[in-house]
């Protein structure tokens, strides 16, 4: 009972557009290092840019990392003295891997023999090394944030040769480097060779060779992965209605996706698989990237594809519901915090009903921030909650449930919606509704909802990365469907992790640059069966400092609260009980 009061208490969230943050204007590669962002070998998120205004990085230091590479390797206790060294005096260091042989769970291996100590930045699709004109391992960047130029680049010193080595280096030109950098004097370039393993770029020279064409090649990408969303009336800010406007806006595609901002998929895509899925795979990215760095031209095509293509468009995506609930029309102020706004509306049901689905139109999503829609039913004098049906949220998608699975709307309970909203500036009026797909029998197994839920957190102001662990114990067997990861402004990353019975543990999610205005369920691809026995583990991180560009408060120690401006530790999931999940036995029919 305790579940079903606080469960779903803010499926919440919030709304990408009008209202929204932005990220701080990214630079020309003319003017210096292009923004980018990169996994590392530990599962976290590095964002460069974020570092633009950090007063303890004055300069990022990237050493070219190559597994199996002699030079590479001994130059690891060196790294680690460098950075020992220098961290305090506002210099970070890391690695990148743009080697196309080194797969990520290779580059985790070799980290962990050889005592990385810096995490590596894994370049699988080769992009950030092309745009860095890697050519050697071993080499070293230094790159001042205060304007993103390097400063220097070279080797670290003269005491590795290829199969020879000097007792000690004659010349230290990184030391020197950041000795002067640091200092404020002039920091001389070096035009000794660097000493390593060669990087090779097959795919991006095949693609030199043979040059991705836009009909042919990006437009089924732009269709499978962008148009869904940028197209008219979609949530996209413009339209990709032909290839003049995607020229148009190709050096902006470029930052996006090389900082990871679109598509707006924030799952790890090496931890689990799951239905859905929009990220770009690294064949999809290498394509794009080098025909918006090629100049973005229509190549060989007859005519514009996008011409005449619109994107199929259905105000229900699973079809015209069996029946609609309509919410009463809210008036929303032009500013101000709105409270929470809970609406009852009645059963429209006279005999117990099965729910195979159900899908929000929002009305009005320049205001909208959630809707959640509870089930009461009259207790001892009043009504109470005792369950939950579905939600709605940006970057939501219908809610058509598993196969052979449905939620169970008795016919003497209620809804209950709940509504909030964010001002936008201007008054608006939001008319929403919400969709019920009945289902002509009832399923062979209910659909539960799950919660791992943390109230009692404070985040210190200015932490960049306060982390808290939560987690509930599997008493049954069950068959796990979906996850859905929630924290408000500040959050940061969230990842689920399942310990079995015999305390081995496998995550199964992981959102390591978690992204408020984009809420996402994470249907698995394939049902994982847990264990009786076994937990499931949230581990949650925010990030509570002035460069968190969405942060309305950095100053502020934060707790729980139900606004936008406090914050959340609300992970939830979606199961069966029981095993005995066999996905196309039998099937449920929707009524007709």
């Amino acid at each position: 009972m305790l579940v079903f009061k606080r469960l779903f208490l803010v499926l919440a969230l919030t709304l990408s557009g009008v209202c929204s943050v932005s990220s701080s204007e990214s630079k020309n590669t003319s003017e210096g290092v292009g923004d980018f962002a990169l996994f590392t070998n530990k599962g976290e998120f590095f964002h460069l840019y974020y570092h633009e205004n950090d007063p303890n990085t004055q300069a990022i230091v990237l050493f070219v990392q190559g597994n199996g590479c002699p030079i590479v390797r001994k130059r690891i206790p060196h790294i680690a003295a460098l950075n020992k060294k220098y961290s305090k005096k506002g210099i970070k260091f890391l690695m990148i891997n743009s080697s196309y042989q080194d797969t990520r769970d290779e580059i985790i291996e070799e980290a962990n023999e050889y005592e990385f100590p810096v995490p590596v930045l894994i370049d699988e699709a080769q992009l950030v090394g092309q745009m860095l004109g890697l050519k050697r391992t071993s080499e070293t960047l230094l790159i001042d944030t205060a304007d993103w130029k390097i400063k220097f680049r070279g080797p670290i010193d003269d005491r590795l040769n290829y199969e020879k080595e000097l007792p000690a280096a004659k010349n230290s030109y990184l030391e020197d480097a950041l000795t002067n950098f640091i200092s404020g004097s002039p920091v001389e370039l070096t035009t000794a060779p660097v000493k390593g393993c060669k990087i090779s770029f097959p795919e991006l020279k095949d693609l030199n060779e043979n040059p991705p064409q836009f009909a042919k090649d990006i437009v089924p990408i732009l269709k499978q992965k962008c148009i869904t969303c940028h197209t008219k009336g979609g949530i996209g800010s413009f339209a990709m209605s032909s290839h003049r406007k995607v020229r148009g806006w190709s050096e902006m595609i470029e930052e996006v996706v090389m900082t990871e901002r679109m598509p707006p998929w924030q799952a790890d895509p090496h931890i689990g698989h799951f239905k859905g899925n929009i990220d770009l795979t690294i064949e999809e990215k290498q394509k794009l990237i080098h025909w918006v760095r090629s100049g973005a031209k229509i190549g060989d095509a007859e005519e514009d594809p996008l011409k005449n293509y619109r994107p199929k468009f259905s105000k229900w995506p699973l079809g015209e519901p069996q029946h609609i609930v309509k919410i009463p029309e809210q008036k929303v102020p032009a500013e101000g915090v709105v409270d929470y706004r809970y609406i009852a509306i009645d059963n429209p049901f006279s005999e117990d009903t099965w729910i195979g689905g159900v899908h929000f139109q929002p009305g009005n999503t320049k205001v909208l921030h959630h809707i959640i829609a509870y089930l009461e039913e009259f207790q001892n004098g009043d009504w109470r909650r005792v369950g939950f049906m579905s939600g709605y949220a940006p970057g939501a998608t219908p809610k058509d449930f598993p196969l052979e699975t449905g939620k169970l709307l008795k016919k003497n309970q209620r809804f209950l919606f709940e509504l909030h909203y964010t001002t936008c500036g201007t008054a608006e009026v939001d008319n929403s509704s919400m969709g019920l797909y009945l289902l002509a029998q009832p399923p062979i197994h209910t659909l539960e909802g799950g919660l791992v839920i943390d109230e009692d957190f404070k985040i210190k102001p200015h932490d960049r990365n306060y982390k808290r662990s939560q987690s509930v114990d599997i008493n049954n067997d069950i068959t796990l469907f979906s996850m859905n990861p929630h924290m408000h402004l500040r959050g940061k990353a969230m990842a689920y992790e399942i310990e079995f019975p015999n305390k081995t543990r496998k995550t199964i999610l992981s959102v390591p640059h978690y992204n408020f205005n984009w809420q996402r369920d994470y249907h698995l691809a394939k049902p994982l069966e847990i264990p009786a026995g076994s937990k499931i583990i949230v581990h949650a991180a925010w990030d509570n400092s002035a460069l968190n560009p969405s942060n309305p408060a950095p100053e502020k120690e934060i707790g729980w609260g139900e606004q936008s401006f406090e914050e959340m530790f609300f992970a939830t999931y979606s199961f069966i009980d029981g095993h005995d999940y066999l996905s196309g036995s039998k099937t449920i029919s929707l009524v007709e």
